[in-house]
């Protein structure tokens, strides 16, 4: 994305023409942040809580791989 606005713009859009699920993190710290919205529904929500958690697991699969050889 060229910026925030066009962003939004997008995530909007498949919002609401296709009904697309939404869920917010926030990487480059040691482990990812959650972020939701006030506004945002349990679905939501969820989403971000499954995304963050996949994160966290392929962050610690790597070094799982080396610790076995």
């Amino acid at each position: 994305m060229p910026d925030l606005e066009a962003g939004n713009m997008l995530a909007k859009q498949l919002s609401f023409l296709a009904n697309a699920d939404a869920a917010g993190i926030v990487l480059g710290a040691r482990v990812p942040i959650i972020l939701t919205s006030r506004a945002d529904n349990v679905r939501t929500r969820l989403a971000s809580c499954a995304v963050a958690s996949l994160v966290a697991a392929a962050r610690r699969k790597p070094a799982l791989a080396l610790a076995a050889e």
